[in-house]
């Protein structure tokens, strides 16, 4: 573990003080759900998770929302709280790629601890699959392309993460069936998952002899895209019992983020991208005073088979170039070294971010996953990445509180 990152004890003592929680999750129906905006998403999404607290949505004053792809408001925060009826006292929109959603805990944990708010509703909602169009979305995915000097040449967001596998497979010899398994593990678990969208079974050698779309990724290689919504509800120990939140809670214990580069022209090998999210992790281990064999269960960022591989070696939970045998040996299925994304990830139950990564490590942690619940959880992780693996934000729940 990297030692004396700034700030973290400093974030110990706060996340300590205030035991930040997640008090209350929801998520809604998950696919092409046409004639519905995302407003609505992130309407039935809030509304699910006030009720999963036990509040009332008078008891929330914060607010938290990210990006949409389809909604061209200039101030989405306020836009969705008039919508849905709320006079937040603070309130923000967070847009950092698939980085977001974990951050919209961090951000919401550090309102609360500097007074801003005492109960923050998070929320993402998207008509992505059914309100926009196959042009629209190219159009949205190339523009993490730099403009000079990427995009004239046709680059796009799966060309880049194809780039970082194409590396990935040189520099340790690691096979496409590596990549492949990282689907077929997604693939089980969304099976248990009652909304996701892909529950078929699915092989190795499926995925590696489906669709190409940038060589050496395929079409199961890459997240689907769908409409609908997640939230969540992050307060303190002391405001939960007071509201009477039966809930079990996942105690926030650490939190840190890590970049490295914006465009692919700009990034000189994948070591850049190993101490981005190297330092994303170890400054959430180092605030929770844990390391990786104290996580029970992982969420990370599966936008690309690539990104799993990837995470799992710069987080440390595997070293570099073995995390291809890792996921090809099954060892991140349920019941095995380290469960990944329980639900089945952006590769099959929905994308929406990482809102879905969130809502289930803390399910994971309450024991309200069903099928999928992992032995006894008692820390989980969850990874986010924005950009072409450029962005990272990482934080650590638990069920117990810092002490």
């Amino acid at each position: 573990m990297a030692s004396n990152i700034p700030g973290t004890e400093e974030a110990r003592e706060v996340l300590k003080k205030h035991k930040i929680v997640i008090a209350g999750v929801g998520e809604t129906e998950q696919g092409k759900i046409p004639d519905r905006s995302s407003f609505h998403f992130l309407s039935q999404a809030s509304k699910l998770a006030i009720e999963d607290a036990g509040i009332k949505k008078t008891d929330v004053d914060g607010l938290v929302t990210a990006f949409s792809l389809v909604e061209h408001t200039f101030m989405h925060c306020t836009t969705f709280a008039d919508y849905f009826g709320m006079k937040p006292k603070f309130f923000s929109s967070v847009a950092v790629g698939g980085a977001t959603a974990v951050w919209m805990a961090a951000e919401a944990a550090m309102a609360i601890a500097s007074g801003q708010a005492e109960v923050v509703l998070c929320v993402r909602g998207d008509n992505t699959l059914s309100g926009i169009s196959s042009s629209g979305m190219l159009a949205l995915i190339r523009e993490m392309c730099h403009g000079e000097f990427e995009f004239p040449y046709g680059l796009t967001t799966p060309g880049g993460y194809a780039l970082a596998a194409q590396r990935y497979l040189h520099d340790f010899g690691a096979t496409r069936e590596q990549l492949a398994a990282v689907a077929v593990t997604m693939r089980k678990h969304a099976a248990m998952k009652e909304n996701a969208m892909n529950k078929e079974p699915l092989t190795v050698e499926e995925v590696v002899n489906s669709r190409i779309i940038a060589e050496p990724l395929t079409k199961y290689d890459c997240s689907i895209i769908s409409d609908g919504g997640a939230a969540f509800i992050v307060t303190t120990e002391e405001k939960a019992k007071e509201l009477g939140i039966e809930n079990d809670l996942a105690y926030l214990l650490g939190m840190g983020q890590g970049y490295s580069h914006q465009y692919m022209t700009t990034l000189e090998n994948l070591d850049q991208i190993y101490n981005a999210i190297n330092t994303s992790g170890q400054k959430a281990f180092q605030t929770a005073g844990l390391g990786v064999d104290d996580v029970d269960v992982a969420f990370l960022y599966d936008c690309f088979t690539i990104t799993v591989l990837l995470e799992l070696e710069g987080l440390g939970f595997v070293p570099k170039g073995e995390g291809g045998p890792f996921a090809l040996e099954g060892r991140m299925e349920i019941g095995k070294d380290l469960p990944v994304n329980t639900h089945g990830g952006l590769l099959s139950q929905a994308h929406l971010g990482a809102m879905h990564h969130v809502v289930e490590a803390t399910l994971q942690l309450r024991g309200d996953a069903g099928p999928r619940q992992v032995e006894k959880p008692e820390v989980a992780l969850v990874h986010g990445n924005g950009g072409i693996v450029s962005a990272h934000s990482t934080i650590l729940l638990g069920k117990e509180p810092l002490s």
